[in-house]
């Protein structure tokens, strides 16, 4: 038996249905950055650790130490379909194999993907025929020195 009237459940059933909309409406591009590669190790002038973050969103390819510029449409698009494409079985059965960069004060990239649940090392896995990380690297590729 339920406390509330029929008006009431109407009512909840209403603002129910509407935040719902709501969500499945929501703009892709208020979910964060498409991609966030994160490149750490060696040894930076500073003493500490070389971290470097780059990213690219919905309409900016970006990173620091870098003069940002705008994501085209088409390759907005092409990135988008390559995520879609990420598997996460075949990246487990393509490990990385040999030594890690940062063994030698070189850096691993780390990759971040919008709706990919999973972060993707390099030290990890091998990223080499991965569409995704390829298109990625060469709009990151692209960006000038600031």
């Amino acid at each position: 038996m339920s406390l509330l009237p029929i008006p009431g459940r109407t009512l909840a059933a209403a603002l129910l249905a509407a935040a719902a909309a709501g969500t499945a409406s929501a703009s892709p591009r208020a979910a964060g950055p498409i991609v966030t590669v994160v490149r750490h190790g060696g040894l930076c002038a500073s003493g500490s650790e070389c971290r470097t973050v780059l990213r690219i969103d919905d309409r900016r390819v970006s990173g620091e130490g870098y003069e940002s510029r705008r994501l085209a449409p088409g390759e907005r698009s092409a990135l988008l379909r390559a995520i879609a494409g990420l598997d996460l079985a075949y990246l487990r059965r393509h490990p990385f194999r040999g030594t890690c960069p940062t063994a030698y004060d070189g850096s691993e990239s780390v990759y971040r993907f919008r709706g990919f649940p999973h972060a993707l090392p390099s030290c990890t896995y091998d990223l080499h025929a991965v569409a995704a990380v390829r298109l990625a690297e060469r709009l990151l590729g692209s960006l000038e020195p600031a």
